[in-house]
């Protein structure tokens, strides 16, 4: 057979794209080891290609045929796509912010700045419109998973017909990386069950190195390579997540290049930071305290961001500082403990955001080092919604009490001062911190109503392709807008299906017409965008907004009863082409222009999945939902079981249950866990304790940590040889949430333990520990007495553990009382 016929039986040698010929790339003779091809990529993968060759009865006489390689198109760079979290508009020094990020100024100064660009003002939900191309309904996230709802836009779940960035690029030939956060996994999911589809690795990410959930701990953080739980922090004191993922990072970049130079990469690369908890380095902390970056307080801070930003060209001349609001405390009304304590937090948090920009750069470099960096698009988001207000007033020690309605009074809070930041906390900074950081905009995180809860700076830079270093873009963009972006600079096409999956269109649009220097004023190609939180709602139509007013405070756990979600909103209007602050609201003034908006928000929403609107939290938070463990009352365990998430594992909150452990000591006694949920900021543990001077004492302990603020223990005596049943069970005081009980501790039928708790955990045990058999995983539960170091591995036997898990206690004024704790901790886990 001739060669052209072999091109000819195989391949189409052009394709249509949005209706226009575009030339089929091929390299080399078509049949042969080394041909490779790009794909028109309308369908994903493409079907197998006819053989071309040609076969008789002996392989000497037959002609051999291979199918090309798949590339993508000739030039297409590399892409790093870089998101932070929870950082706020006017934090980083790139955006007028105090705290320094010269790894975001490189790529701005290199690249331009967009200073109109927004996301959905939560992280997850945002998450889901980046990788996505489509708005946070329509890819299944309306809210985080855990308040999760049998309706499309609400479910939790990316649907197949919502094809993923990383599953489009990786078809096309890209090798495709996913390194951080994964918040976007169904909770009931996030299991060693699965099933797996909804993990990076299904979504097209063919390597995934992260955490699992809304936030972790960067010393001890609920690590996986793929889907594998991974510990490189045991025996590594010093050890942090931040660092580690960024050395993660480097060498898949190396490895990639050194052994396919011409094989492009999509690194998605998005650290913890900086979402609580806010765990820089040592070293990071003095250097940024020692800047005294925060001493004058939050009302002088957003004056100074205020005024750099107009400097810096970020804010045009004619903007307004928004007012620093009522329901948040004046810094000079505060006494001198209360400062002492918020510029800690505040110098914690800096830290943690110059930290954590400082490890992009090290990646950013590596690209350098390698000869990619001008074959190599790069998008720098800083935060994924504005600052997060979830320390409450007076922030906290450990996240974990907010999630469970507990504040922590000032007093209390200055027993951490010296160790903020360290792994013996899991940190927060005060609420009046996260306003002056969404400089200079109203309202933060949560709140998708006002910019100050959806404006994101952002920093793109591709050497010879955005030609106007240092420029700046002010036309409105969303985040639903970077996929597009990408797919254009890759010369890539929106695939109509994938895996015989029809798509749906994305509702994203390129950003790439802003690159040219030309364009720089050019009118935005986003008209029109709305927002949904959790009520809260806007809509952003050529250069005007009308939005909600917040109905409750995101800092305040309220137990009023939510307003009628359609009419117990006031709404506001905002001319943002003259007003980019939203200081001068015009509803009163302008009801028809507000009501031509509203028209537009509620047609948005019927297209987008937004419908139906709801700003409940206790009915979604105890609506039925897929889970592993519903209807159980008995879980059965034997030998080791480490890593599973709390949506795995059995609840013992606001319940009474029995734990029966069945073991064998061995000669010489045992020690280590049977079993552990949680940890330092939060949990339980039975185990045998730990011996003294190499000598195994071997007594069983159950220890119950409530938010690491109080401890209590049962213990028996020392276990000799043989086999032993130990028993807990707690007879709960409820019905009621945290309500306490009595627990006595048994060993082979004998009481050896009797106490009582006041309180228990009334919400959730820390989200990034986990439920463990055998050993522990991440972080003790002990503290002073009875402390040990994980792993502190069960040296005897576990021949069967048994929990016996009875229902649930709530009485009727906790269910009224409870949907600010749920919403809370709905809100704040992401």
């Amino acid at each position: 057979m001739h060669r052209l016929s072999w091109i000819a039986a195989a391949f189409t040698l052009s394709m249509l794209t949005d209706g226009m010929a575009i030339a089929q790339q091929v390299t080399g003779v078509l049949g042969t080891p080394g041909a490779t091809t790009t794909l028109d990529g309308r369908q994903l993968p493409p079907p197998d290609p006819k053989f071309g060759g040609e076969i008789t009865q002996k392989a000497s006489e037959s002609k051999e045929w291979w199918a090309p390689r798949v590339v993508p198109p000739k030039n297409a760079p590399n892409v790093l796509l870089i998101m932070t979290d929870d950082v706020g508009f006017g934090a980083p020094g790139t955006f007028g912010g105090v705290v320094p990020t010269p790894a975001m100024d490189r790529i701005a100064k290199s690249g331009v700045r967009y200073t109109n660009f927004h996301s959905t003002s939560l992280c997850s939900p945002t998450r889901a419109a980046l990788i996505t191309g489509r708005n946070h309904h329509v890819a299944g996230f309306g809210v985080v998973g855990e308040i999760a709802t049998g309706f499309p836009g609400y479910d939790s779940v990316i649907r197949k017909e919502n094809g993923t960035i990383g599953a489009i690029m990786k078809q096309n030939g890209y090798s495709t990386s996913w390194f951080g956060k994964n918040h976007n996994t169904p909770f009931y999911q996030a299991t060693q069950a699965g099933p797996f589809d909804q993990w990076p690795n299904g979504m097209g990410f063919e390597y995934f190195y992260g955490f699992m959930g809304g936030d972790a701990s960067q010393w001890q953080p609920n690590l996986y390579r793929n889907t594998t739980a991974i510990y490189p922090f045991e025996g590594k004191p010093g050890w942090n997540l931040t660092t580690a993922m960024a050395d993660e990072a480097i060498q898949y970049m190396k490895a990639n290049k050194e052994v396919a130079p011409e094989k492009p990469f999509l690194v998605y690369y998005v650290p913890g930071g900086t979402h609580a908890p806010h765990h820089p380095t040592p070293e990071w902390i003095k250097k940024i305290g020692d800047m005294h970056l925060f001493d004058g307080g939050w009302n002088k801070l957003r004056e100074t961001i205020f005024a750099n930003q107009k400097r810096l060209g970020i804010m045009p001349a004619e903007a307004k500082l928004t007012p620093w609001p009522k329901e948040l405390p004046q810094w000079d009304a505060l006494g001198l403990e209360e400062k002492k304590l918020f510029i800690k937090q505040a110098d914690v948090y800096g830290a943690y955001l110059a930290y954590t920009d400082h490890e992009i750069g090290r990646v950013i470099q590596a690209v350098e080092d390698l000869g990619q960096l001008d074959n190599t698009l790069i998008i720098y988001i800083s935060g994924d919604n504005g600052a997060s207000p979830e320390g409450m007033l007076n922030g906290t020690p450990n996240e974990f009490t907010t999630f469970n309605g507990v504040p922590v009074p000032v007093k209390d809070q200055l027993l951490w001062y010296p160790f903020w930041g360290s792994d013996r906390t899991f940190p927060h900074f005060a609420a009046p911190w996260a306003w002056a950081m969404d400089t200079p905009f109203k309202w933060t995180k949560q709140v998708a109503s006002h910019f100050g809860g959806t404006a994101q700076g952002v920093a793109m830079s591709w050497p010879g392709h955005i030609n106007d270093a240092g420029g700046i873009r002010r036309q409105f963009h969303h985040i639903i807008d970077i996929a597009p972006t990408i797919l254009e600079a890759a010369g890539l096409s929106a695939p109509d299906t994938i895996n015989g999956i029809k798509q749906r269109p994305m509702d994203g649009v390129s950003m790439a017409y802003t690159w040219d220097k030309a364009n720089a004023a050019a009118p935005s190609k986003r008209p029109t965008q709305y927002f949904e939180m959790l009520g809260n709602r806007a809509i952003y139509n050529d250069g005007w907004v009308a939005a909600t007013t917040p109905a409750t405070l995101p800092w305040e756990l309220s137990t009023a009863t939510p307003p009628d979600v359609m009419t117990g909103y006031k709404w506001e209007l905002y001319n943002v082409a003259e007003d980019p602050t939203q200081s001068n609201d015009l509803a009163a003034t302008m009801p028809e222009k507000l009501k031509q908006l509203q028209d537009v928000f509620y047609a948005e929403a019927k297209k987008h999945d937004v419908l139906p609107l709801d700003n409940s939290s206790l009915a979604r938070w105890n609506a039925p939902k897929p889970t592993l463990t519903a209807g159980r009352t008995v879980f059965t365990y034997k030998g080791t079981l480490t890593g599973v998430p709390n949506s795995g594992a059995p609840s013992i909150l606001n319940k009474s249950y029995t734990i029966t452990a069945e073991v064998t000591i061995p000669k010489g006694g045992a020690e280590g866990v049977i079993v552990t949920d949680g940890g330092r900021f939060g949990g339980y543990a039975l185990f045998l304790s730990k011996g003294v001077a190499g000598v195994r004492s071997g007594k069983p302990v159950f220890l119950y940590n409530l938010l690491d603020l109080k401890r209590t223990v049962w213990a028996g005596p020392e276990l000799g040889a043989g086999k032993h049943t130990i028993v807990f069970d707690f007879k709960s005081a409820g019905p009621g949430l945290g309500k306490g009980g009595t627990g006595v501790l048994l060993v082979d039928g004998k009481e050896v333990a009797r106490n009582s708790i006041e309180h228990s955990t009334p919400v959730t045990f820390p989200e990034d520990e986990s439920f463990d058999v055998g050993q522990d995983t991440r972080s003790g539960v002990a503290m002073l007495e009875y402390r040990y170091e994980p792993p502190f591995k069960f040296t005897g036997t576990i021949d069967k553990l048994t929990f016996n898990i009875k229902p649930e206690q709530l009485k009727a004024e906790e269910l009224r009382q409870a949907p600010a704790r749920a919403h809370a901790l709905a809100r704040a886990r992401d």
